[in-house]
């Protein structure tokens, strides 16, 4: 591991650094909230890493273990006035560490054109891209009669397809993001099983549409009036990989535009890519 200067220090991330590290998530302009942070010492709680200098935290790496499929790194920020300094590698390589420390079978985290040339020569290979595309919640008119709000009755159900669309279980990260605004998340079925799910939630900048999965894009189309209904006015943030043509399609008949690209990458094994096709929005660069 690279070594920081001297008076640097990487330790684990806690529930006291939270403002401080919602402050580094300010200054990049992303759209993540405290509560998105808490969550992650919630997923991972000795996964999640801080570098402090003066007492101050000026860096942050997150992880989260999809059971022995694979990890996921994301959150790595540092603080504009302390970069180039080797702190982000730092926190990648602990991140890495830990990772391979819990037995997955690979690590993936969705890049910025910026990480990825970080990423790359440390192994990591592109599996596709997506775009995260934004824009205002509008009229949007399409039959939502298989579509119901996401309650206790479907969770086994849902969880077991998101699962399969994901490529590994994740419940705890679903019920966290539930739980944030349940009145915008929604399951769809088709001969009465669960063919979709919605979920969507108010994030620093915008409302956070994902996960949003569907078997076919008339279901995909169902479950977003739903929750366009809803939120109309609102800004939205909707990330769509680029396997899933109908995905890209749908967004542009919202209106929506791209606002920025990622790249979906992986160290090690990729046995588990789930169905990409399927994905109409991910959950988030930091949680897949």
């Amino acid at each position: 591991m690279k070594a920081l200067a001297p008076g640097v220090t990487l330790r684990p991330l806690r529930a006291a650094d939270l403002p401080a590290a919602s402050e580094l998530r300010r200054l990049a302009g992303w759209n993540q909230t405290e509560r998105d942070w808490a969550g992650y010492l919630e997923f991972e709680p000795a996964g999640c890493f801080a570098v402090e200098r003066e007492g101050r935290v000026v860096g942050t790496a997150t992880t989260i273990t999809y059971g022995s499929r694979f990890g996921w790194i994301g959150m790595v920020l540092v603080d504009p006035s302390h970069r180039r300094g080797g702190i982000g590698s730092v926190l990648l390589d602990r991140s890495i560490q830990y990772l391979r420390t819990k037995g997955v079978a690979g690590i993936k985290l969705d890049a910025t054109p910026m990480g990825r040339a970080v990423y790359l020569p440390m192994g990591f290979r592109d599996e596709y891209e997506l775009a995260r595309y934004e824009g205002v919640a509008g009229e949007f008119n399409h039959p939502s009669e298989d579509v119901e709000a996401f309650t206790a009755s479907d969770w086994e159900e849902a969880v077991a397809f998101d699962a399969a669309v994901f490529g590994a279980e994740r419940s705890a990260v679903i019920r966290s993001l539930a739980g944030r605004n349940p009145e915008w998340c929604f399951v769809a079925r088709k001969e009465g099983r669960v063919a979709g799910l919605v979920i969507a939630r108010q994030g620093s900048n915008a409302v956070q549409v994902g996960p949003w999965i569907a078997s076919d894009e008339a279901i995909a189309a169902g479950l977003i009036a739903a929750v366009w209904r809803r939120i109309a006015g609102r800004r939205v943030f909707v990330d769509v990989p680029a396997p899933n043509s109908a995905g890209t399609a749908l967004v542009g008949r919202l209106g929506l535009g791209v606002q920025r690209g990622f790249t979906r990458m992986y160290l090690g094994e990729n046995a588990f890519p789930g169905l990409p096709e399927w994905w109409y929005s991910t959950s988030g660069a930091e949680k897949g």
